[in-house]
């Protein structure tokens, strides 16, 4: 844990620390963040991934 002594020093800090790590590991942190806060907000843990609506449009 680090203490700062302002919002912005905080901020170049996660900025630095972020660009440290490969951009693949980066997504998957963000998956996994998105992954908590659906469960957080009392989605059931198997919805299969992004759910989209699917629909089609027929010219007549």
């Amino acid at each position: 844990m680090r203490r700062f002594s302002s919002a912005r020093e905080s901020d170049l800090h996660d900025g630095e620390f972020w660009a440290q790590i490969p951009e693949a590991e980066r997504i998957l942190q963000v998956w996994k963040l998105s992954v908590e806060q659906w469960l957080l907000a009392g989605h059931p843990p198997h919805e299969p991934g992004l759910h989209r609506s699917v629909a089609r449009v027929r010219r007549r």
